[in-house]
């Protein structure tokens, strides 16, 4: 016979769960996340100056509980010294995030996890989901001991599938500084074209954006603003 047997083997069913995947492809690369992280600044007594250069500020932890903290007004860190994010189980069903640093971050962690000692590091984060951008502080682990295997363990004031949604997010952001690998792209086993060719032009129907969304997080990112 003439016909391929991979063509018979699809049903309409898969083909539409295979069309669902490439969407829900496109949709996690778009995902992007930002991330901020500041010093707790507990002892008010000292000079000016190690209170930060631009002075303090207010975190507040915790949705359920919260509490507020004084921060340091400028981020030790940020995305742009992210190499890696990952999601880590933890007994119980309960999960973690690492986020490890590229070699400046790194060093800037280890110097920041030893004058943070008895204090904690306060973590913000921004991250965007199709059209809705979400802006949250999510952690404020306290420095028991000196960072210097160049990565950071918290527990998020997250829900699982944000989590997820933030890893990625981070990742992508890591992908495009080029502080990570691209990861390979896998091949097509059809034309790219091919499903575009039954629908007839026109029929496409695009769901219209929100402008006000800043899905790419192009603006200034700033925690402290609507607290």
């Amino acid at each position: 016979s003439d016909v391929c047997s991979s063509d018979l083997a699809a049903t309409p069913e898969e083909k539409k769960r295979e069309k669902e995947l490439e969407h829900q492809k496109k949709v996690e690369a778009k995902q992007m996340a930002q991330i901020r992280i500041y010093r707790e600044v507990t002892d008010f007594s000292g000079r000016a100056s190690e209170l930060g250069t631009l002075g303090v500020n207010k975190a507040t932890i915790g949705r359920t509980d919260p509490v507020e903290l004084t921060v340091q007004r400028e981020a030790v860190l940020d995305e742009r010294d992210v190499k890696r994010a990952t999601l880590v189980e933890q007994r119980d069903q309960a999960f973690g995030i690492a986020v490890e640093f590229v070699q400046r971050g790194s060093m800037v962690l280890h110097m920041n996890s030893v004058a943070a000692k008895g204090q904690r590091l306060v973590i913000a984060a921004r991250w965007s989901d199709g059209t809705n951008v979400f802006n949250r502080w999510i952690a404020a682990p306290l420095m028991r001991r000196a960072l210097d295997q160049g990565y950071i363990v918290f527990t998020p004031d997250m829900s699982r599938e944000e989590s997820v949604i933030f890893v990625r997010g981070l990742n992508n952001v890591a992908i495009k500084l080029k502080n990570q690998a691209k990861p390979p792209k896998e091949k097509k086993t059809k034309p790219a074209d091919a499903a575009s060719t039954n629908a007839a032009p026109g029929s496409k129907t695009v769901k219209p954006k929100d402008p006000k969304a800043d899905t790419k997080l192009k603006k200034e990112f700033d925690p402290f603003q609507g607290q």
